[in-house]
């Protein structure tokens, strides 16, 4: 099915794909024993079968906590007594025993399905097709490796903040987009015209506009006109500045120089009056007033409006369609200029402010004295339009529709030329509106708007950001493309559709699977730490490193021991003024404290009911930031309200109730009797909840925006670390001056240069998301502008965000203030964040300043945003423009005001600040399944250059030797079929002494390459140059740049040197060199290595790199205080031993400098949680916990990781 919709381009649904129950074994099964547990289930007319848990008839079975009830679905229903055995099924109904026991008790757990990102799926496929050549080279059949549990694949990790705000730095200060001198007529015959004035422009405040407008003495929306004046509301796109006029005859159209000329007969529609409605018939094409996306056509065709009726005008970019439309009045079009804005011109007032623009006069908009009272006339009068750097002249071809009605379109091609000097005439009798020439594939297609299928007015950063996008990651496209079409049962969904986790949340979540009549519990595990976000939805699912994901898809089990669950009890309201990110930062810094590592945490209370969908996906989201394995929310009425909304099918809806609600998983979360038995329960109260932000470093670190400033100044003084940067007090207060654009302005510590609307942990909620929306409102209209130099992006998670903002109007006003939409991806969020202006670098570089990064993201860790933001700060969307509007972090809203009005009054964050019930109101009303309906109906048939890409075709993948992203990965090169002996470690040296919290962005980054490290002058030696390196993450394919990227990270700190860097010592020469350069050096010297480190090694991102990086260089085990859960499971997975000091010692107490070699005897008959002693150089020796968990760890250790296992299993 998923060959079939996909090479085919036909409308997909996730509900088609199945999990397969995983019937397909290499190994022998038995019968189920619980095979008499299936039911009968009968929804509507249709009947289903279910493995009934009640048939069970054991009491235990409804104290279960709701996410260990999906565990136990799950054994029952796969429980064949090989994998999944009887003995599972009794462990897990006897949870509340078993949890505690001290030597943990492992089970199995089969998911549903598996879920993807191309950060971790471009190795994830690469490790398949080597899988297969390693499978055939030992005899086996390489079609054997294949996926087996069904396989969701998102690209959203590629595309980079390269272009930020639309409106360039090339627009001189004080200009308007367009010119008076750069624009053309449209004169309209038959009934009267109007005219009015409109600007646009990125530093033009509302003041300029109000002065100009009052200079000229123009009617302001509201005020009365002459009785019978046509008069018409200009609405600029950026800002929202409505003025009206009296109207003459005449309405101007500005545009582009000519790229091509068509003419002939067609007819214009000048209609009265206009109504507020959206409406598109055969007979004419009103549009609603938030509409801001037009084609030249419909700017020709809107009807104008009488006695105070507005019209929207708006920006037009270059379209892809001339509409035209049936009146009384026919019209000739002697000649078409590309369009750029559909403002409506004055004969009374200037154009611009441009230096060297001119007023339009009366007598350009007189009406001629001749026959072509009947004909439409659009010429260019002088010079090119400026303020527009990133459209692009692109070439025009003229068609005609072979319909009942035809039309004359104009199509975007980058191959037909229209002749400009011999055009064709056409007579067309138009009656309908042609459907649009450019049919979209996904909801993001280039410069379109997902709704609308047209050009977006932000398509130049958009655009732009993309075509590099595509430029950069071809061969990796390609190669995913090539495993779409080579492997079953993998969905690949194209880039520009959103990130990962809010199309799982809002298209991919089956909730409750159907497979042969069978329902059973929605679950899956993912490539990505976030995965957790669908918790949220009710759906049991986390994060497992990229080499157990694909464990998975090939047929494996889930080992995992049976967890703890911290029942976390929410009761009361949220104020005002907080928002779910302000909750989800408050949640994370209290189970911090609580230690959830390894649990579960499942919400209830009546305090959830308060909780929207979207604010539960987000607390879900940070999960691994409080540090729980999941973090769950049950099904109810609220989840059922949002499929519904999300448009899920009604059918589907229904199977989804009647099933939870038959298996007891459907929760009210207002009935106390449903509470299950927890392991702990812990309890927060709604109303504590206060505006917070978390920084500088690290997630958890929770502070209040009142206090944000003193916290800030307290952590420039405080010693080095992760709330602290030992600078001296007498620097706090130096300022540094440098110019941009011709300017001069100045940077001190605090300063904010990066804020990024981003993540899907806030653009998936459009309370947030509205609420920003709002602010930016209101700040653009009491005249607050954002620094120019500050790197502003917006990058929604889907395409529906589009739609919402787009149609609750408040997109001009988040452009206005540089939050253009930049692309459909993590971006940001990743460190995908492009370049800082370099004038900005230089001073912050040479006066080492701690200048800030505010992001609505879920990671802070220093170094993953940004290398020129030392200090990050997690906030919701709303703070993220506040801080953008003042300019640093070092504020107190409550004392001190953004800016100051046009008439010079303080503005404070609190006059701007919009109320929840308007954020509410907005949301009820542009928040509708329709959108949902238009985004996701087109998902899986690609864009236009997805589509495009050629892949190579056959079962085992051509490699390319002269490829820099895919390249064979040297895991299974020595590899035979035989089990190898275990080997003892001799003589190992540490390559690495590291401290606490050492996250996977420090051991493997994702980041852009740094031009003199050694994945730099690897790239280079292939012929490339630093603008084409791209970064770690998209090389992932590459194991040569990986392997130069391991401990790549600017922030990492090794204490065996004395600065911060890709640094270390080599041991035997006391020389300092990067990090690779020393191992490689090792490997020479035939020394293993190993690595020393403190609390919460490998904490952050599920990044499988992390663990074959070091693999790759050579590093045998890791010795830590703890682990985070999915990076030991990585470790094992690649056979390096995670092993742990005693509880209570650490590398310092032991007094180990790091500088002694270690040998660790390894013994044949390993147990999981024994006791290995490791020897030093100098004769000590102390003990160390061996950190594999469950036996299947060490059946995987003794094959030499994961993947080697499962080629051998698939060869017997």
């Amino acid at each position: 099915i998923t060959q079939r919709c996909r090479h085919h381009h036909q409308h997909f649904s996730p509900q088609h794909l199945t999990s397969h129950s995983y019937h397909v074994e290499m190994d022998m099964e038995g019968p189920n024993p619980f095979s008499h547990l299936l039911s009968d289930l009968k929804i509507g007319d249709e009947c289903f079968k279910y493995y009934s848990l009640l048939g069970l008839e054991d009491a235990r079975y409804e104290r279960l906590p709701f996410s260990i009830r999906v565990l136990l679905e799950s054994a029952v229903r796969n429980c064949d007594n090989f994998q999944v055995k009887k003995e599972d099924v009794n462990n897990i109904l006897d949870w509340e025993k078993k949890q505690t026991d001290p030597n943990g008790v492992e089970v199995p757990f089969r998911p549903a399905r598996v879920i993807l990102q191309d950060f971790t799926g471009v190795p994830a496929v690469v490790d398949f097709a080597a899988m297969r050549d390693a499978v055939k080279e030992l005899g086996g059949d390489p079609k054997l490796i294949n996926p087996v549990c069904p396989a969701d694949l998102v690209i959203d990790h590629s595309v980079q903040v390269e272009f930020s705000r639309t409106r360039g730095g090339d627009d001189p200060g004080g200009g308007g987009t367009l010119t008076g001198q750069s624009c053309g007529r449209c004169v309209n015959y038959g009934q009267p015209g109007c005219v009015s004035t409109a600007m646009s422009e990125r530093r033009t405040s509302s003041r300029s506009y109000s002065r100009l407008h009052r200079s000229r003495g123009p009617h302001t929306e509201g005020s009365r006109s002459r009785p019978g004046s046509p008069v018409v509301h200009s609405r600029p796109a950026s800002p929202s500045v409505y003025s009206s006029l009296p109207a003459s005859f005449s309405q101007q159209v500005y545009l582009m120089p000519p790229t091509a000329s068509v003419s002939g007969s067609v007819m214009v529609g000048v209609q009265q009056p206009w109504q507020f409605q959206p409406a598109a018939s055969t007979t004419s094409h009103q549009l609603p007033a938030m509409v801001t996306h037009l084609t030249l056509g419909e700017a020709l065709g809107n009807t104008l409006s009488y006695q105070q009726q507005a019209i929207p005008c708006t920006t037009v970019v270059p379209g892809y369609n001339l509409p035209v439309y049936p009146t009384p009045h026919p019209a000739q079009i002697n000649r078409i200029q590309r369009p750029v804005s559909y403002y409506m011109g004055s004969p009374y007032m200037h154009q611009s402010s441009r230096p060297g623009s001119r007023p339009t006069t009366p007598d350009q908009c007189q009406l001629p004295d001749s026959e072509s009272h009947r004909s439409v006339d659009i010429e260019d009068i002088s010079l090119r339009p400026r303020g527009f750097p990133g459209l692009r002249q692109r070439p025009f071809t003229l068609r005609k529709q072979e319909c009942d009605n035809s039309a004359v379109s104009v199509s975007d091609t980058s191959s037909t030329r229209t002749d400009t000097s011999a055009t064709p005439s056409l007579r067309l009798s138009v009656s309908s509106l042609p459907s649009p020439l450019d049919v979209p594939g996904i909801p993001i297609q280039d410069e379109v708007c997902p709704f609308h299928e047209r050009q977006s007015e932000w398509s130049s950063a958009l655009q732009k950001n993309q075509e590099i996008e595509f430029e950069r990651n071809y061969e990796r496209f390609v190669f995913l493309k090539w495993g779409a079409q080579a492997l079953k049962n993998l969905l690949i969904v194209p880039p520009g559709s959103g990130i990962v986790h809010q199309v799982n949340l809002e298209y991919l979540a089956r909730v409750v699977f159907e497979e042969d009549k069978v329902l059973f519990p929605d679950s899956l595990v993912g490539t990505d730490s976030h995965t957790t976000m669908i918790n949220g939805l009710g759906v049991v699912g986390w994060g497992v490193g990229g080499i157990e994901a694909e464990a998975v898809m090939l047929g494996q089990a889930v080992s995992m021991v049976l967890p703890k669950v911290v029942g976390y009890r929410i009761t009361g309201t949220l104020s005002s003024l907080a928002t779910s990110t302000d909750v989800v930062l408050t949640i994370t810094k209290h189970l911090r404290q609580v230690g959830v590592v390894g649990k579960f945490v499942e919400f209830y209370g009546p305090g959830v009911k308060q909780l929207s969908l979207a604010d539960r996906a987000t607390i879900s989201n940070m999960c691994p930031e409080y540090g729980a394995t999941i973090g769950f929310f049950p099904v109810d009425d609220t989840t059922i309200n949002y499929l519904r909304q999300s448009n899920r099918d009604g059918n589907k809806i229904a199977q989804i109730e009647a099933y939870l609600k038959a298996v007891k998983m459907y929760r009210n979360f207002m009935d106390t009797s449903q509470d299950p038995s927890y392991s702990e329960v812990v309890t927060l109260d709604l109303a504590d909840v206060v505006p917070s932000l978390s920084g500088p470093k690290r997630p958890h670190d929770r502070v209040s925006v009142s206090s944000m400033k003193d916290d800030f100044h307290q952590c420039l003084s405080n010693k080095v670390g992760f709330k602290g940067f030992g600078l001296p007090a007498d620097t706090h207060d130096k300022t540094v001056p440098f110019v941009y654009e011709s300017k001069e302005y100045t940077l001190k510590h605090g300063s904010v240069v990066i804020a990024a609307i981003t993540s899907c942990t806030n653009t998936s909620n459009p309370s947030v998301m509205l609420g920003a929306g709002l602010l930016a409102k209101k700040a653009v209209e009491a005249g607050l502008v954002v620094a120019p130099y500050i790197k502003t992006s917006l990058s929604p998670g889907s395409g529906v965000v589009t739609h919402y903002l787009q149609h609750s109007g408040v997109t001009p006003f988040l452009a206005k203030l540089g939050f253009d939409i930049v692309g459909y991806g993590c971006m940001t969020c990743i460190g995908n964040s492009g370049p800082l202006p370099e004038s900005v670098v230089e001073a912050i570089e040479k006066n080492d300043l701690v200048c800030c990064g505010v992001l609505s993201g879920n990671r802070n860790f220093e170094g993953r945003i940004h290398p020129n933001t030392r200090a990050n700060y997690l906030a919701s969307p709303l703070l993220v423009i506040a801080y953008a509007l003042a300019g640093r972090v070092d504020i107190d809203f409550q004392k001190e005001p953004l800016g100051h009005s046009e008439s010079g009054d303080a503005v404070f964050l609190r006059d701007i600040w919009p109320q929840r019930s308007e954020i509410q109101a907005v949301e009820q009303e542009h928040v509708i399944p329709v959108m949902f309906k238009e985004v996701y109906s087109r998902i899986t048939t690609g864009n236009v250059r997805w589509n495009k890409l050629e892949a190579p075709e056959g079962m085992l993948y051509p490699w390319d030797s002269k490829s820099t992203y895919i390249k064979r990965p040297p895991f299974f090169d020595s590899m035979k079929k035989e089990l190898p002996p275990i080997e003892s470690i001799k003589n190992a040296h540490v390559l690495l002494k590291l401290g606490d919290s050492v996250t996977t962005d420090h051991i493997s980054p994702a980041g852009s390459i740094a031009r003199n490290s050694p994945a730099a002058r690897y790239l280079a030696s292939r012929g490339l140059t630093p603008r084409e390196f791209n970064s770690y993450g998209s090389r992932r394919g590459n194991d040569a740049v990986m392997a130069r990227g391991t401990f790549a990270n600017i922030r990492l700190i090794n204490k065996l040197v004395g600065k911060s860097g890709p640094y270390t010592i080599h041991i035997p020469s006391g020389e300092e060199l990067d990090v690779f350069d020393a191992a490689e050096r090792y490997r020479e010297e035939g020394h293993p290595v190993v690595i020393l480190a403190g609390k919460e090694y490998g904490s952050g991102s599920s990044r499988d790199w992390a663990a074959k990086g070091p693999f790759l260089l050579g590093v045998r085990a890791v010795i830590a205080e703890s682990y985070e859960r999915i990076h030991r499971s990585n470790l094992v997975g690649m056979g390096i031993i995670p092993m742990q000091f005693l509880e209570g010692e650490t590398a310092e107490s032991l007094e180990i400098s790091g500088k002694e070699t270690f040998t660790i005897d390894l013994p044949e008959d390993m147990k999981t949680g024994m006791i290995v002693p490791v020897h030093l150089s100098d004769g000590r020796s102390f003990e160390t916990v061996l950190r594999f968990d469950t036996e299947v760890e060490l059946m995987y250790f003794r094959h030499g990781g994961i993947l080697n296992y499962m080629i051998r299993k698939m060869i017997q």
